[in-house]
């Protein structure tokens, strides 16, 4: 099975909690799914496609292309770059016009559509997008494809449980699409948490690969 990831960054940047939900996909991939995601995405207002770590490289691309230095380090104003945000400012991703995610989901129907056999599509969301029409109006048309789609919700409030405008009432209306779940997270680093969301976006997907067999 295929996994492709997509980050958003509705702030134009990529903070912490999108930061170690690329690490939770990355790893969920390799060790659930037998390797490294087969595309990765990062996107506020269009996608930008980026490399994906070898088999063996997990740890050392996630601090390439993401690692920001400790959050001290960002409270005293020395936050360092990366080849994410060097690369998406390079092609202009963030910017005026909201944080959108149908750009993001087309482009990984684009990638991976016409691959062989099925996938996985992680996307993880620190807000609600502000296209929630068109979110749903493009997950309706990519149902011809045997593409899963798992929306990760990542807050650290724990007060209070993050909102997915569109996302959240997917499942409420005939003809919604049936290939999707959404998980909500309150931070990444509990290990019972990791094992939580993995079982779910497994158990969810192999019950959609069942009614979906290829071939």
């Amino acid at each position: 099975m295929h996994v492709a990831v997509a980050v958003g960054a509705p702030k134009g940047d990529l903070d912490y909690l999108a930061i170690d939900g690329a690490r939770f996909c990355v790893e969920m991939a390799r060790r659930s799914f037998g390797g490294p995601p087969a595309a990765f995405w990062v996107f506020q207002r269009k996608p930008v496609r980026i490399p994906v770590p070898g088999p063996e490289e997990a740890a050392r691309w996630v601090d390439e292309w993401f690692a920001r230095g400790d959050p001290f380090d960002a409270m005293r104003g020395e936050e360092r770059g990366n080849a994410a945000e060097r690369l998406v400012k390079k092609n202009k991703a963030f910017g005026p016009g909201g944080f959108t995610l149908a750009p993001a989901l087309e482009a990984i129907v684009a990638a991976t559509g016409d691959l062989a056999g099925h996938t996985l599509a992680v996307v993880v969301l620190t807000a609600a997008p502000h296209d929630g029409a068109a979110v749903i109006a493009t997950l309706k048309r990519a149902a011809r494809y045997p593409v899963f789609w798992a929306f990760v919700g990542a807050n650290d409030d724990f007060e209070r449980v993050l909102h997915l405008g569109a996302l959240d009432t997917i499942g409420e209306r005939p003809g919604d699409p049936e290939n999707v779940l959404v998980l909500k997270t309150q931070g990444w680093g509990s290990e019972f948490g990791g094992w939580w969301r993995t079982r779910q976006i497994k158990k969810a997907s192999a019950r959609w690969r069942r009614r979906v067999p290829l071939g």
